[in-house]
């Protein structure tokens, strides 16, 4: 089994929530607790996907001892993948969130193990949704490594909301997602698509449940 310090890829979801928090044009508002379904609400339709952009971020490797190697891992910002999610919720335009992948990439195990990523917002006054969409390195992807990511994105988003209060795992348009909630309202969904070596995983806050809906919508 990977160490867990090798496997989580992404140590920057806190930061990634006050990020979204400040760039939002309206507050961030608070949920009540909210159950989470067995059976999947109806998918969003298709519509034009975003213009792919991409711009690579070069990071400093790491040796096994942990120490700066000479070695240079390369994230690329790939919006492209984000045509994956629905392009909108709720005639709610879903925006590429550039400030997000600029925190992301400065955490080594993130550059390690994503090869390109994206980032994504959808807010109103009343609702939000912020994640990533990665594409994970070749021969990375496995049960151990998604349930590590998953873990240390939990952790990282519900460290601003009163910590991980629950876990559950359902099928969302015939997708395996899981989805853990926060104490102070947070929820935080995790789908793969194996097939892509991509992870999607977002948190969302509101009545409208911004996430569950770019979860039914999600396109392989």
């Amino acid at each position: 089994m990977r160490g867990r310090a090798a496997a989580v890829p992404f140590l920057g979801v806190a930061a990634l929530a006050l990020v979204v928090a400040r760039c939002s044009p309206t507050p961030v508002p608070t949920a009540t607790d909210q159950p989470v379904p067995a059976a999947s609400p109806a998918g969003q339709a298709a519509s034009d996907a975003p213009a792919p952009t991409a711009s690579p971020v070069q990071r400093a490797g790491a040796t096994a001892s942990g120490a700066a190697g000479t070695s240079l891992e390369t994230v690329v910002r790939d919006d492209s993948l984000l045509a994956i999610l629905p392009a909108e919720v709720e005639d709610t335009p879903v925006l590429a969130e550039e400030t997000s992948f600029d925190e992301a990439v400065r955490d080594d195990a993130f550059a390690e193990h994503a090869e390109r990523a994206a980032f994504a917002v959808v807010t109103t006054p009343t609702d939000l949704a912020s994640g990533v969409v990665a594409q994970i390195r070749a021969g990375v992807l496995d049960d151990t490594f998604f349930a590590d990511w998953r873990e240390t994105y939990n952790e990282g988003a519900c460290a601003q909301a009163g910590g991980v209060a629950t876990n559950a795992e359902t099928t969302i348009s015939g997708r395996t997602v899981y989805i853990s909630r926060c104490a102070g309202g947070l929820t935080v969904y995790h789908a793969s698509i194996p097939g892509r070596n991509v992870i999607v995983s977002l948190f969302s806050i509101g009545e409208g449940r911004f996430g569950e809906q770019l979860m039914a919508g999600l396109r392989p």
